[in-house]
């Protein structure tokens, strides 16, 4: 389904057979997942609609947030993880491209393949290595069963993640990009379980000034 509150885009959605609602809470039928690409000041609406809606899963695209370190941006990502932590909704990012899993035609850009997923799942920070990974795997013959790029990691943190990967058993090999995770000893005791059952390729990022800044 498209949900598009513009006007303009409207048309253009419609054309390709995809019926649009101007609100999550308009569509008949029930939402698992819904991916908000919509400006930060609007993200509260749009979790709330989710929360409403008996969403299961939310992936905020929208960047603007804590990434910023500025107050307004910090405030409005704090309000949203608040929002979903109390009603349960699973959210991925903010400021992140979210959820690949070929096999459901799910992607985070047109460059990925889709239809056959293979045996190596992904998690990673950053969403352009999400990406450019799962896509030149691809073209080395190296199939993903499952990625995700999760961003700010205000709701969900790179050990669910983990903890997914390694009970999934599409996924045989696990690799990862990392920036920090939010809680040491968390991270640690999901790496510790997850290398008992599975290889796991880690590459820490933010080590040089640079990407530290980053």
């Amino acid at each position: 389904y498209s949900v598009q509150i513009s006007e303009d885009e409207i048309p253009g959605i419609e054309a390709l057979g995809i019926p649009n609602y101007k609100s999550l809470l308009d569509i008949p039928d029930e939402v698992d997942y819904v991916v908000c690409a919509v400006g930060r000041a609007i993200s509260p609406r749009i979790v709330a609609d989710c929360i409403r809606k008996g969403v299961t899963a939310v992936t905020l695209f929208t960047s603007g947030f804590a990434e910023t370190e500025k107050e307004e941006g910090v405030r409005l990502q704090r309000e949203l993880g608040d929002m979903a932590r109390k009603a349960g909704l699973l959210l991925v990012g903010p400021n992140c491209m979210g959820i690949y899993n070929p096999s459901l035609g799910v992607r985070q850009s047109s460059e990925q393949p889709w239809g056959e997923a293979g045996n190596v799942g992904l998690i990673s920070q950053s969403g352009t290595h999400c990406i450019n990974f799962s896509h030149l795997a691809y073209v080395h013959g190296v199939r993903c069963s499952k990625a995700v790029s999760y961003g700010n990691a205000e709701v969900l943190d790179v050990d669910d993640y983990l903890d997914y990967m390694t009970q999934d058993p599409q996924t045989e090999v696990i690799g990862m990009y990392i920036e920090g995770p939010r809680d040491g000893r968390r991270f640690f005791d999901a790496l510790r379980r997850a290398t008992r059952l599975k290889p796991v390729v880690v590459w820490k990022g933010g080590q040089t000034e640079a990407g530290a800044r980053a």
